[in-house]
């Protein structure tokens, strides 16, 4: 039976990539106070103040764009004064790698990287499933998100960190179904990774960011998840590990 710590699968907690960002999401519980480069742990009132400030910056993120959202509207919104927004957070960046770091922690929790090769397509399809529903269910934080981390350098490595985890994560799994022989023996595993996870992720941006900015609909989530799982199986070959003759990987 694996432990977990923070929610997440002890083993998976070897990647420095993941520990950094379980770091920034705990950040939020503890609701750290900045003030003049220092980090303080601060009380339950503090901790409201600070929820409240992160919930009107993602209204208006949403509402006007990250560009277009200064910390004095994000003041106004939560009722504050600008001085009170910088004891909690050094600048707008930093309230959205706040944000970011709570979104991409909540994807690993929801297990959108847990797949483990030998629970056939059904496995996959629930790995796939939380995926697709946070697109689906978070479709302005990932627009914010894309933004944002063309504009600051801290962003872009959190971004990429987050989407490199799922990546070795991936890549792990396909090594060991390849190994168990449920899995095409013929593929890299790292490149394989690479390119479905940029199928899964791509076609989600597309399909739930991209539309709503257009004002088209979006798709159904089941159909989305349908679809993904079947190209992606296929493409791997993935078999069902009840269909293997032990000893023979055939």
């Amino acid at each position: 039976m694996t432990s977990e710590v923070n929610g997440l699968d002890v083993e998976a907690q070897d990647s420095p990539r993941l520990q950094r960002l379980i770091k920034a999401a705990e950040d939020i519980k503890l609701a750290v106070r900045r003030q003049d480069g220092r980090e303080t742990p601060v009380g339950e009132r503090a901790m409201r103040t600070r929820r409240k400030l992160l919930d009107a910056a993602a209204r208006l993120f949403t509402e006007r764009g990250y560009l277009n959202t200064s910390l004095n509207d994000v003041a106004q919104e939560a009722g504050v004064s600008l001085p009170t927004i910088y004891q909690y957070f050094a600048d707008r960046n930093d309230i959205v790698a706040t944000l970011a770091a709570d979104h991409a922690l909540g994807m690993l929790r929801a297990g959108a990287d847990d797949w483990e090769p030998t629970s056939g397509r059904l496995g996959l399809r629930r790995a796939i499933a939380a995926l697709v529903t946070l697109y689906a269910e978070s479709s302005p934080f990932f627009s914010l998100w894309e933004v944002a981390s063309h504009v600051d350098e801290r962003l872009a490595d959190l971004r990429r960190d987050f989407e490199d985890q799922f990546r070795s994560g991936y890549a792990r799994k396909i090594r060991r179904g390849i190994e168990l022989g449920v899995i095409r023996s013929d593929l890299d595993p790292v490149e394989v990774a690479r390119a479905m996870n940029l199928m899964v992720q791509s076609y989600c941006h597309d399909a739930f960011v991209v539309d709503a900015r257009r004002g088209d609909p979006p798709p159904k989530p089941d159909d989305v998840i349908d679809l993904l799982t079947a190209l992606w199986a296929d493409a791997i070959m993935l078999r069902e590990h009840s269909a293997i003759i032990p000893g023979t990987g055939r």
